[in-house]
């Protein structure tokens, strides 16, 4: 029997890990997808980054309910790479999903992921194109690709290291070996380190794509710290680049510098556009940190970048430490 032949029941179970950090007010409708979907043997573990509003309350009545669900609350507030790193480490399949509170999940994701990794064994992930909604629920647009169902590892590397934006979000689903082969999500990226963790992953595998949008995102809501004045996470961003431009001719240095000189026209872009940004909403203090900011060479103009020390087993161990 084919990967398409097979019966949602068929197919491998699944760890659902959903990341959460108080949108208590907006889970329900989060999980209710989830709980939703045709492939049903899956656990879906809840991590919640030590929420402050009602999200244990929520989370622990869907638990009562359902078996299928573990809800996880850390010890101590992680940010989004530690939240991601504690979730891979919980869950018990070797097919994980990273799903996100507030997104709405199509009753057909988690099948169509499974089957694209068991169809595609070269593949660490599998993404899709997605829709994106307003304040009010409404779809307002649709992310697509021009991916086949296999893209090779280091051809999406390549475009991802010369172009601002990742054509993959942080919604995926991974095969938990290759995460654990690579190494944890960085804490020095809390708040980008998705985007690193998929470039790491594309040096030494392939993805999967489906040019079907098996998700809605919800918008960022008022005060979101990733935005364009947030110079803090700006500096996250540039870091990417040094580090993967690395890692992509590690053995060549005439090349990566060549490769880092393609990038730097870009990355002087964004620092304009976020200046102006900044200028557009009447945020002169972010201004002001921003021409502070932008005045510095780039990262990687000064030399190597050390790569993360950060193993599994230290991550662990940090974690149990900080258990009450």
């Amino acid at each position: 029997m084919t990967p398409g032949e097979m019966t949602p029941d068929a197919l491998p179970r699944v760890s659902i890990c959903l990341l959460t950090y108080n949108r208590g007010h907006l889970l329900p409708a989060t999980i209710d997808s989830l709980l939703a979907q045709t492939h049903t043997n899956f656990e879906l573990i809840i991590n919640d980054d030590r929420s402050p509003d009602n999200t244990e309350e929520i989370c622990r009545e869907y638990a009562r309910r359902d078996p299928r669900v573990r809800y996880f609350k850390n010890p101590v507030n992680l940010r989004y790479a530690g939240n991601q790193n504690a979730a891979l480490l919980r869950a018990s399949s070797e097919y994980v999903a990273i799903v996100h509170d507030g997104d709405i999940y199509r009753s057909d994701l988690i099948e169509k992921w499974t089957r694209a990794l068991v169809e595609q064994p070269t593949a660490a992930l599998v993404f899709n194109s997605l829709e994106g909604m307003d304040e009010s629920g409404q779809v307002n647009f649709v992310y697509r690709h021009p991916y086949g169902p296999l893209v090779p590892g280091r051809e999406l590397f390549d475009d991802m290291i010369t172009r601002a934006d990742s054509p993959i979000f942080g919604i995926v689903m991974v095969r938990r070996s290759c995460v654990m082969e690579v190494g944890p999500f960085d804490p020095r990226i809390s708040t980008l380190a998705d985007v690193d963790m998929w470039m790491r992953l594309l040096l030494r595998f392939d993805a999967a794509y489906i040019a079907e949008p098996l998700l809605r995102v919800a918008p960022r809501e008022v005060g979101h710290h990733n935005t364009s004045a947030n110079w803090k996470v700006r500096a996250q961003h540039e870091l990417i680049y040094a580090l993967n431009s690395a890692r992509r001719h590690d053995d060549d240095p005439g090349t990566v510098a060549d490769l880092r000189s393609q990038i730097a026209p870009m990355i002087w872009r964004q620092r304009i556009r976020g200046l102006l940004y900044c200028l557009r909403k009447g945020k002169f203090r972010a201004f002001t940190e921003g021409v502070a900011f932008s005045a510095r060479r780039l990262d990687f103009a000064a030399g190597p970048i050390p790569d993360s020390v950060i193993d599994w087993e230290a991550f662990d161990s940090s974690l149990r430490q900080s258990e009450p």
